[in-house]
């Protein structure tokens, strides 16, 4: 056990260059101990992972829909994804240890797999089948925001101030714009599809929690995940799927869906976001999804040809402007 969390506390220095104390967070998101100036630079670096994490999610959620307007299935990509993220980090676990799964320990690992492998992957990208893009653009970031704000100051003790508050508010008020068209317009088995985002969402949720919770690696996290999900769909998709579908598909799609969904978000978006949660906390790390949304519609604009109406590019300022005051980079323009 002291081995196991020696070697993550490693990994997170490392990652980020300091120690994380464990200490309890105040509503800025700084640990005690830590000078002003390190915490400004510290909050500087997650807003610059999170932005950027914010692109590669975005476009993985506008590349899946298109897949499966073009006849991938959501079993495809969620194999697909965790193919190129399974053999990308395997050697690292490998050389991490495979009796202990890389530092993070087998019971652990098996429990964030549960929460953000192959099941949360699926429902995330099989709810496309039913709902279009804005419906998963919205719900699933909403379910996280809103699950991990409320959960982070309950089971973690993380404490915002009012400026965080009135920020997720802007937050979930430029989402509801965002997707509120589509989602008063969904026909027939639509509501299927949003019921698979919001369970796509709570499940992302749950492993932000767990992640933050045990203070783990960055990149051990999700290199676990990812492998133990190889694993998984190595075994489930020639039982339960079909096998000559996929390899009858066209091989830029196969491309495409792998590298985006493998690669840019299932390698280095999602380390992005475990590098979110120890740089800025669980709390202020699930703002950042907030920005998904509306990004996803601009890349569905070349992607899928679907431009954005008046209302989203609305819901799209809101959002931003709810995220720059929950993060105190716009200020009162009153005293305190």
């Amino acid at each position: 056990m002291v081995g196991r969390h020696t070697a993550a506390e490693r990994g997170k220095r490392r990652i980020h260059g300091t120690a994380d104390t464990g200490d309890t967070v105040d509503h800025t998101g700084r640990p005690a101990g830590e000078t002003e100036a390190d915490g400004r630079r510290r909050t500087r670096l997650g807003i610059a992972v999170g932005i950027a994490m914010a692109f590669g999610a975005a476009s993985s959620f506008s590349v899946a829909r298109g897949g499966i307007l073009h006849g991938v299935r959501p079993e495809d990509i969620t194999l697909l994804r965790f193919f190129v993220a399974g053999l990308i980090f395997l050697p690292f676990v490998l050389w991490r240890g495979i009796g202990n799964l890389a530092g993070i320990g087998w019971g652990r690992g098996l429990l964030l797999t549960l929460t953000a492998g192959p099941f949360a992957a699926f429902l995330q990208v099989g709810g496309y089948v039913f709902a279009p893009l804005a419906h998963g653009a919205v719900l699933v970031p909403m379910s996280v925001t809103v699950f991990c704000s409320v959960v982070a100051v309950v089971l973690l003790k993380e404490r915002h101030g009012p400026t965080h508050v009135v920020g997720t508010f802007g937050i979930l008020a430029g989402l509801t714009l965002i997707g509120g068209e589509g989602l008063m317009s969904g026909g027939a088995g639509v509501w299927i599809g949003d019921l698979m985002f919001i369970a796509s969402g709570a499940l992302w949720a749950s492993y932000t929690i767990l992640f933050r919770y045990w203070r783990l690696d960055a990149v051990a996290g999700i290199a676990v995940v990812s492998v133990l999900s190889l694993g998984v769909m190595l075994v489930v998709y020639p039982l339960f799927f079909s096998v000559p579908h996929l390899l009858a598909l066209p091989l830029n799609e196969v491309l495409l869906q792998g590298l985006t969904q493998g690669l840019l978000s299932g390698t280095l978006s999602t380390i992005a976001y475990n590098w979110i949660v120890v740089l800025l906390g669980a709390g202020r790390a699930v703002l950042f999804p907030a920005l998904v949304p509306g990004l996803a519609i601009l890349f569905g604009i070349p992607i899928l040809g679907e431009t954005p109406t008046l209302v989203q590019l609305l819901g799209l300022a809101s959002a931003m402007i709810g995220l720059l005051v929950a993060l105190g980079i716009l200020r009162w323009p009153w005293p305190r």
